[in-house]
């Protein structure tokens, strides 16, 4: 099955679901915020490969690659420049996926608590953009 827009914004959406679930063991239990984190993280990036596959056709095959692309897609007036706050989301998204997937960096609650609100804030305009 090939990718498309529905089935990355689905994903974006499965992943955040997990992250908000796993936030409330995060504030009890900060070695949970490292995975919350993670999650959150994959929701975005996924959030993301919805709408390059919408408006694009494709996705960013290397993580440096997604925060140009999101930029292009602005400039371009594929999505609305309101969004343009995202970019700095993306970005600290990429920045942080290795230290969250393979334990190299700590995240506390708050971190977690930030990337939970971050990512569903993202989720609710790129549906917005996407028109789902």
């Amino acid at each position: 099955m090939s990718d498309n827009p529905e089935k990355a914004i689905k994903e974006a959406e499965e992943w955040f679901a997990s992250a908000r679930d796993k936030l409330t063991l995060a504030e009890e239990d900060e070695n949970i915020s490292s995975v919350c984190c993670a999650m959150a993280i994959h929701s975005i990036i996924r959030a993301n490969d919805a709408l390059t596959l919408y408006y694009l056709g494709m996705k960013a095959t290397r993580h440096d690659d997604v925060v140009v692309i999101f930029e292009n897609m602005i400039r371009e007036n594929k999505i609305s420049k309101a969004n343009q706050a995202f970019k700095n989301l993306l970005a600290k998204a990429i920045r942080d996926k290795s230290g969250a997937d393979y334990g190299k960096k700590e995240f506390t609650f708050e971190d977690a608590q930030d990337y939970v609100v971050k990512a569903e804030e993202f989720i609710i305009a790129v549906r917005e953009a996407l028109r789902l």
